[in-house]
């Protein structure tokens, strides 16, 4: 049945083709490209797999027929079959026009997709003009049955699943989400002749058309009323897309690349005509660059500019006409006749000795079908009437040019039409002979322009300016994101930036999407912050843009790019290969064209092996899009396939790896693997000092636990999430966040069996810490005193790590004593535990005993340092170099810096204490790099170094303001 359709629209082509110079190329292409889809379809499901089934956004559209149903009880059912169809004949190549796909017919209903299986970055747009042509399309049906059918639509833009849906053995191509119920239940809402638009659809075109708001719709399905708007028409003159109402902007970063355009105005002005290329990827800047060069420049000039949309690539003479059309001060929406009435009185002002060798071929570039010109061309062949029109527009470009210097520019040029394109080659010989300047604005991808644009440089070199604008750099994205965004919090600012990495078009709908959900909001022509920004979803419009960009890959490299996603932004060919299970050629070929296409780079490592090549995604944008467009299973899979590879082809560097490795367990909800890799990694984050991320560690192997948990609560698994716990407490514990580090050893002991009083009574030792840090000193007291008696309980036989917990008690409440200023308590509790501590006591703890020794003694002297406390506080850091406790090491060379402070030692006490800052700062101690600082600034001012007291007393206080 496939090969038999896809016969008939081979047959329907050429039959098409055959007539051409009957029918002319306004109506030939559009017919010839809706055809082509539709072979290429059929041509796809029988000789191609089925594309994976991956998430889109995507716009739906519901159309109801109404009156068939009336008509059934009038007319026989063969009738109003063939009326049904006749109507379904004349929707389906509306929707195919813009490139829109039939999902299904359901009764007298169609139901349309925008967006897949190939997506566009203006598919609400698109959906919506199709819609406003359908309604045309009905009306035409009926006047030619003299029937009264009426037509309702909804339609919807959102994420939803595309994909292959339906029982095993029947399945078909479809979507199914939110999305797709919403635009149905607008369907339904609506009256005939009517179009109902879901806020999704309307935000993303209300610049192109005309809405009128209705009260919000309670709908069945939604919990909240919907915000909906009824489509009128499109606008006469569409308002641009970019820039925020109210927040104007400068031009940044592209002085250089403006000062080129303006010495080509120069040139002009001298009569000398040139091209100008302005390239680039979408959303870099170029027709803002542009737009900057024209101010100014049209009180110089003659200009025109049109511009190519990415539906009219099957559209004869779109660009070239919309060029004209501004030239000669043509509406878009102005009557044929008005156009022919214009057209005619450029061409007799301009050339009224040739009137009638340019008008006639002018007017078909314009699709006018006038009496007497018709017949003038009916008898040309298609070449024939292209030569004629393509000098025809030269001719007149030539006069205009020569009579006053002219300007013409060729906007998203990289959309254009292939008649347009003549039309622009055919153009070039004027600039060496008239002041006509042609500024062509593409995207820097391969497409037939800047193949164009690439041969026109090689021919007129000397007149030819290729100006490519690369992405901004990181401080020209903070000058143009500093016009407009008043935030004060660093975090945020960086999160932004890091977002749009360089690009103002990312930049732009990032904060847009910001605003849309009240995020940021406009105030005094600046935008402020409502509240902190943790995290920034790709906006629909920048996902649309990179999605049709992916979608036009060949579906071998758009596999590559989606599976290499799941690696990470830089990625491994070595990796890769396992991940994509394809041949070496076949993958060195889907690699060539990621590169040559910019999605990815290679790094600018350069390995022994090719196969240990890294690549780089080009924007995180794009890593992300790629990603985020696979179904939540797929990636699962790959992310195991991906942790495994690494372990095989790794095996000795899994310890290095570890991170790595369990963040893809963890993706692939492969929890006992991903606990236990994760643990490890946070262990080594913690053992560096790196704070945020072995909590990060921490927390993402807990989660990984607690499913392990619910799923089998073995000994082994509640031991496993007693020490993460634990460890994370520490942690917490570390950066002076104590009331989170008790809530988790609290948690801790869930966890902890009832026969491990050595563990019970360290969690309860490091919640009394915590007190005593905060000053809490009955709880500190409490906690310890608990600690302690939990111990005597198993004191029947004392082991090593018995003893260590009890003289690590015992030091905890010397500690506390001398917070309180109980010397006596704390020398007694000394002399109760210095034998033990001599003989059981670990170097650590030997170190620190020693220290508290030396702050018994300060503070017994009232602050007056005797000999005897400056030796135990040396014998102190002397003991602590022995130690893997940085904590400790720390501490003691405050404590020392402390009493030779006090003793007026300067040079010894500066010495102590910067190097107690030292390891503070290393290992995030924020309590002990507050107090370092502070003593430092006292040594400086006694010193008499005022500067610098001052520069170490700003940096404390600003430390203290931040915790």
């Amino acid at each position: 049945m496939s090969e038999s359709n896809a016969d008939k629209i081979k047959e329907s082509i050429a039959a098409l083709k055959a007539q051409r110079g009957t029918l002319g190329d306004s109506v030939v292409d559009p017919a010839v490209a809706a055809l082509r889809q539709q072979l290429a379809q059929l041509t796809n499901v029988t000789q191609k797999p089925a594309a994976e089934d991956e998430r889109k956004i995507v716009t739906i559209v519901f159309a109801d027929i109404s009156g068939l149903t009336a008509l059934s009880e009038k007319k026989d059912p063969e009738e109003v079959r063939a009326l049904m169809n006749t109507c379904f004949e004349s929707l389906v190549p509306v929707v195919q026009k813009y490139e829109g796909t039939i999902d299904k017919f359901i009764g007298d209903e169609i139901m349309a997709l925008f967006g897949a299986p190939i997506g566009h970055e203006d598919d609400p747009e698109r959906a919506l003009r199709a819609a406003l042509e359908i309604m045309k399309v009905i009306a035409e049906v009926n006047r030619a049955h003299g029937t009264e059918l009426e037509i309702h639509i909804g339609i919807n833009s959102g994420a939803v699943i595309a994909g292959q849906i339906g029982a095993k053995n029947r399945r078909d191509y479809s979507v199914i989400g939110d999305a797709v119920n919403l635009a149905a239940r607008l369907e339904d809402a609506s009256s005939s002749g009517e179009i109902l638009v879901g806020p999704g659809t309307y935000q993303r075109t209300a610049h192109l058309f005309d809405f009128e708001p209705i009260p919000p719709l309670t709908l069945k399905g939604k919990e909240a009323p919907v915000e909906v708007h009824r489509l009128i028409r499109a606008k006469a003159t569409a308002k641009s897309a970019r820039g925020i109402a109210g927040l104007p902007t400068q031009l940044v970063g592209r002085e250089s690349e403006l000062d080129r355009i303006r010495s080509a105005f120069k040139s002009l002005q001298e009569g000398r005509g040139s091209v100008c290329a302005v390239l680039g990827e979408a959303g870099v800047g170029k027709s803002r660059l542009v737009a900057e060069a024209r101010d100014g420049a049209r009180e110089k000039f003659d200009w025109a500019e049109g511009r190519a949309l990415s539906y009219t690539v099957g559209m004869s003479y779109w660009l070239s006409r919309a060029v004209l059309c501004d030239l000669l001060g043509i509406e878009s929406d102005a009557e044929p006749k008005a156009v022919a009435a214009r057209l005619r009185r450029a061409i007799e002002q301009e050339l009224p000795k040739t009137f009638d060798e340019v008008y006639p071929y002018l007017a078909p570039l314009f699709e006018l079908l006038l009496e007497g010109i018709q017949e003038r061309v009916r008898f040309l062949s298609t070449e024939a009437l292209q030569a004629r029109i393509l000098q025809a527009v030269q001719e007149y470009i030539h006069a205009r040019a020569k009579r006053h210097p002219l300007v013409l520019v060729w906007e998203d040029m990289h959309w254009s039409d292939p008649s347009s394109l003549e039309v622009f080659q055919n153009l070039l010989p004027l600039i060496n002979k008239v002041p006509l300047l042609l500024i062509c604005i593409a995207r820097s991808d391969e497409n037939p322009a800047t193949e164009l644009l690439n041969r026109t440089e090689t021919k007129f070199r000397e007149n030819f300016q290729r100006i490519e604008l690369s992405l901004l750099t990181r401080e020209q994205s903070r000058s143009l994101f500093e016009q407009f965004l008043k935030i004060d919090n660093q975090e945020t600012r960086t999160l932004i930036l890091d977002r749009a990495e360089g690009n103002p078009f990312f930049l732009e709908e990032l904060i847009r999407s910001l605003m849309d959900s009240g995020v940021l909001r406009i105030e005094q022509s600046h935008l402020v912050a409502t509240r902190e920004i943790k995290a920034i979803d790709v906006p629909d419009t920048v996902q649309a843009t990179v999605m049709t960009r992916i979608d036009r890959l060949a579906p071998s490299s758009k596999s590559t790019l989606q599976r290499a996603s799941v690696i990470g932004r830089i990625f491994q060919e070595r990796i890769l290969v396992r991940v994509q299970k394809e041949d070496g050629a076949k993958l060195a070929d889907s690699l060539d064209e990621l590169q040559r296409r910019e999605f990815v780079r290679l790094t600018e490592e350069t390995p022994t092996d090719d196969r240990d090549r890294k690549y780089l995604f080009r924007h995180a944008i794009i890593y992300e899009v790629a990603y985020n467009s696979m179904l939540l299973a797929r990636r699962k899979d790959l992310h195991k396939i991906v942790a495994e590879t690494l372990e095989q082809l790794f095996p000795d560097r899994r310890q290095d790896l570890c991170a790595t490795i369990g963040f893809h367990f963890e993706r692939a909800e492969a929890h006992e693997q991903a606990a236990s890799y994760l643990g490890r990694a946070a262990e080594r984050a913690k053992a560096t000092f790196a704070n945020a991320e072995a909590i990060g560690f921490y927390e993402s192997a807990i989660r990984a636990t607690e499913h392990l948990l619910l799923a089998n609560d073995a000994p082994e698994h509640q031991h496993g999430a007693f020490q993460l716990n634990e460890g994370l407490g520490d942690l917490f514990t570390l950066i002076g966040e104590q009331e989170k580090a008790r809530a988790i050893f609290q948690r801790a002991l869930d966890f902890l069996s009832k026969i491990d009083i050595v563990g019970r009574a360290r969690i309860y030792r490091k919640i009394g810490f915590g007190h005593s840090l905060q000053r809490h000193f009955a709880a500190s007291e409490e906690a310890l005193a608990k600690a302690d008696r939990i111990l005597d309980q198993g004191a029947t036989e004392p082991d090593t790590a018995w003893w260590n917990e009890k003289l690590q008690i015992q030091l905890e409440r010397m500690q506390l004593f001398y917070w309180q200023g109980m010397v006596p308590e704390m020398q007694q509790l000394a002399e109760n535990y210095r034998v033990a501590i001599e003989r059981n006591g670990s170097a650590t703890q030997q170190a620190r005993f020693l220290k508290q020794l030396a702050l018994a003694l300060l503070m017994e002297s009232r602050f007056r340092p005797t000999a005897e406390c400056v030796e135990l506080a040396r014998r102190a850091v002397g003991a602590s170099e022995l130690i893997p406790d940085l904590w400790e090491r720390c501490y003691v060379r405050f404590t020392l810096g402390l009493i030779q402070l006090f003793r007026c030692d300067l040079d010894e006490a500066v010495a102590a204490l910067s190097a107690a800052l030292e390891l503070a700062q290393r290992i995030g101690e924020r309590i002990l790099e507050s107090r370092s600082l502070t003593y430092l600034a006292l040594a400086h001012r006694r010193r008499g170094n005022v500067d610098q007291a001052r520069i170490l007393a700003d940096r404390a206080a600003e430390l203290a303001r931040n915790d």
